[in-house]
C-alpha cells in the first residue's frame, strides 16, 4: 500500500531551530550602536521602541553584551558608593571627628560636575571608561580638602582661633595642592589628547580625570574653608546645646525663632 494513499503531506516554511531563554521561547536581534550614539542610549531606546512596538504576551529583554554593560554599570555604581563610605569612615578615624569628613567629601560633588562637563564638552559619554574615571577621581579629589583641614586643625591645636586659623592655612597650602593638581593633569592630559586607534578607550578616563580636578581644585579652594567654619559653628552649638540640657527640637527652634523676620531691623 503506498503511503501517498494513506497520508497527505503539506510543506510549509517551519524554523530551522527554536531558542528559548528561562523556558520561554525567544528570538535574538544583533545590533551596533549608530555611529555618534552610545551603547546605553541605544539599549534604552531599543527596549522602549520594542515596548510600543510588541503585541501583549511579549517583551523584550537585554542579554549578550547589553546586559553585561547594564550589570557592569550596576557594579561600578555599588563600588562608587562603597568607595564614598569606606573614605568617610576612614577619615572619621584619623580625624577623631564625624564633623570633618563631610568637610573633606564635599570635593566630590564638585569634581563629579567637573568631569561630566569635561565629558560633554570633549563629546564623550558616561560608558564604563569614564565612569571608571569617575571612581578614580573620587580617592583623588579629597586630598586638597584633606590638607586644608589637616592643616587648619593642626594651627588651632595651637591655640589660634579658628578664622585665624584658616586664614593662615590656606595660603601656605596653596603651593603643595596647585603643585599636585598640576601634575595630575598634566600626566592626564596627552590621554586625553590622545587621537587614533584605541583612543576610545583612554579618551574618556583621561578627559574626567582633567575636568574633575581643575573644577574640584578651583572650587575646594573657596567652599571648603567656608564649609569648616560652618560646621565648627554647629559643633559649637550643639556642644553648648547640650551644656544647657536643651533638646535638639527646642535648640532648632530657639535658632529660628531667633532669625530676624522680612522687613524687620534690629
Amino acid at each position: 500500500m503506498r503511503l501517498g494513499d494513506l497520508i497527505r503531506i503539506e510543506q510549509k516554511p517551519s524554523l530551522q531551530a527554536i531558542t528559548r531563554r528561562n523556558r520561554e521561547r525567544a528570538i535574538t536581534i544583533f545590533g551596533n550602536p549608530a555611529p555618534g550614539a552610545s551603547q546605553g542610549e541605544a539599549i534604552n531606546v531599543s527596549l522602549a521602541k520594542a515596548q510600543e512596538i510588541l503585541p501583549p504576551g511579549y517583551r523584550a529583554t537585554a542579554s549578550g553584551t547589553s546586559k553585561t554593560f547594564q550589570e557592569s554599570f550596576q557594579s561600578l555604581g555599588f563600588a562608587l558608593v562603597m568607595g564614598v563610605m569606606v573614605a568617610y569612615m576612614v577619615l572619621a578615624s584619623q580625624f577623631n571627628a564625624f564633623t570633618h569628613p563631610f568637610t573633606v567629601l564635599l570635593a566630590l560633588p564638585f569634581s563629579a560636575s567637573g568631569a561630566l562637563l569635561a565629558l560633554w564638552i570633549g563629546g564623550q559619554s558616561l560608558n564604563i571608561y569614564s565612569f571608571l574615571g569617575l571612581i578614580l577621581l573620587m580617592g583623588i579629589s579629597k586630598k586638597n580638602s584633606i590638607m586644608l583641614v589637616d592643616f587648619t586643625n593642626q594651627i588651632r591645636a595651637r591655640g589660634v582661633e579658628r578664622h585665624e586659623a584658616i586664614l593662615e592655612a590656606c595660603p601656605i597650602r596653596l603651593r603643595p595642592i596647585l603643585m599636585t593638581s598640576t601634575a595630575m593633569i598634566a600626566g592626564a592630559l596627552p590621554p586625553a589628547l590622545a587621537i587614533g586607534p584605541g583612543a576610545e578607550l583612554q579618551r574618556p578616563m583621561a578627559i574626567s580625570l582633567v575636568g574633575g580636578i581643575m573644577v574640584s581644585t578651583l572650587l575646594t579652594l573657596f567652599v571648603v574653608p567656608a564649609a569648616y567654619s560652618i560646621i565648627d559653628d554647629m559643633v559649637v552649638w550643639n556642644e553648648t546645646r547640650r551644656k544647657r540640657g536643651t533638646g535638639l527640637f527646642a535648640g532648632v527652634l530657639e535658632v529660628v525663632s531667633r532669625r530676624p523676620r522680612a522687613g524687620t531691623t534690629n
